[in-house]
């Protein structure tokens, strides 16, 4: 069970402050869990696999993404913001490197992500976050039976990798190679080659909701699970295997995919037939506690009995967003596995297969992902909605090798949220 922090803002946030300092920093949580509210309204079952997971340790590495426009004054043709990155397979509570760094650093974009590894080798490559020009990538969860359906996830991303090259599409990988690019061994970045393969093709063809769009990352996201989701109903495998006790298969996608510094997509996902995803929590005002120019040290908060009560009901992502007012952070989101801060009411739980995304325009908007996947008339529904319809005729139609994942119906647990699609522009505090 990994866990992940990320921070979008259009103010730096030291990374000290946001990975180390917190009484809850991502440092910590390779083994202490803070999880408040999640098991509230659970089954039994559902709460026992829950605290499972929860015992798990992240002690096989760690890796961090700063988005940085250094490149920007030494190379005219470099725009914006790009990822650097660093990764160790060292604990990393007393590496003295990581340390220096996050002293001395601060950045509008950061990602960290503490690694428990679901097979070997323990190397610095299988460590995320992953780098695909100035997108990064990272997960906490498992493809199902990815040892089984290896070989094909790969030659799927090998058929994408075709399409670019023969039309030299412009490509998030050197030499257009996604194949090659794959370093590790581990799900993650095979399921990051399949995706950027396709974010790279929809925007070769000019969709009609714009090419570097929030949109073409929800598509690619789309097109990338159901890829997943075919190549295990070959196999019979994932949410598909048959016979009593498989309930509880499936894959377990609790994404970010942040571009340029400025776009973030996270997902919080899961399509067995019974059970709940991995805990994954959202903020949009906690960074103002966290920046050291508005508070040297923090106050302990108030309530604490409530604080770590895993059974207390905590807002949901749409009641947070109801109730936001801006800070002297500015606007910023913040996404992680556990919240880094014990200030509850900073924090809202986001829905099963929800998904949320910001655009370069700070418009932050929460969508119902299971819908995709949904039956007939609620996919088809989804797809002209959003124009994805259109966008997987042309690439058919551009490449006739080429086919869609065909549909496989979800028959998902209800929510126990409120699942909803809602637009809310972030803005700024008035000085």
């Amino acid at each position: 069970m990994c866990r992940w922090i990320v921070y979008v803002g259009e103010h730096p946030l030291m990374l000290e402050d946001l990975l180390i300092k917190p009484k809850h920093s991502i440092v910590k949580q390779v083994s202490e869990r803070f999880i408040p509210g999640l098991y509230h309204g659970l089954e039994e079952d559902d709460v026992e696999e829950l605290k499972k997971q929860a015992t798990w340790i992240n002690v096989h590495g760690f890796g961090v993404s700063w988005y940085t426009d250094t490149l920007t004054e030494f190379d005219p043709s470099i725009k914006g913001m790009l990822p650097a990155q660093f990764r160790t397979i060292a604990p990393i509570s007393t590496d003295l490197a990581f340390e220096q760094l996050c002293k001395h650093t601060a950045s509008k974009c950061t990602l960290a992500h503490i690694r428990d590894a679901s097979f070997p080798p323990v190397v610095e490559v299988n460590n995320h976050p992953f780098i695909y020009g100035k997108y990064s990538f990272m997960h906490n969860g498992s493809v199902d039976s990815f040892s089984k359906i290896r070989y094909d996830v790969m030659k799927r991303i090998s058929e994408l990798q075709t399409m670019v090259q023969i039309n030299q599409y412009k490509s998030s990988v050197q030499d257009s190679n996604y194949v090659f690019g794959i370093a590790g061994n581990t799900d993650t970045e095979h399921l990051a080659a399949l995706y950027f393969a396709y974010v790279d093709i929809i925007q070769a063809i000019k969709p009609s909701f714009g090419a570097h769009s929030t949109d073409a990352l929800l598509l690619a996201l789309f097109l990338t699970i159901g890829d997943i989701r075919e190549i295990q109903f070959q196999h019979q495998v994932g949410s598909f295997t048959p016979g009593p006790g498989a309930e509880r298969l499936g894959n377990t996608l609790n994404l970010c995919i942040t571009a340029g510094g400025v776009q973030m997509l996270v997902s919080r996902w899961r399509d067995s037939k019974k059970g709940y995803p991995r805990s994954l929590y959202l903020s949009l005002t906690a960074g103002e506690k966290l920046n050291r120019k508005h508070y040297s040290e923090l106050p302990d908060p108030t309530s604490l009995e409530d604080v770590y009560n895993t059974d207390v009901k905590i807002d949901s992502v749409r009641e947070l967003v109801a109730r936001y007012k801006p800070t002297k952070q500015g606007c910023h989101i913040i996404v992680g596995s556990e919240p880094s801060t014990c200030y509850v009411q900073d924090w809202g739980l986001l829905d099963q297969n929800q998904c949320v995304t910001v655009d370069d325009n700070r418009k932050l908007r929460m969508i119902n992902l299971a819908k995709f996947f949904g039956p007939d008339s609620e996919r088809k529904d989804m797809l002209d909605e959003y124009h994805f319809t259109e966008v997987i005729n042309k690439i058919q139609t551009l490449h006739p090798t080429y086919s869609a994942p065909p549909a496989h119906d979800l028959d998902l647990p209800k929510s126990k949220c409120d699942a909803f699609q809602k637009a809310l522009h972030l803005n700024a505090p008035t000085k």
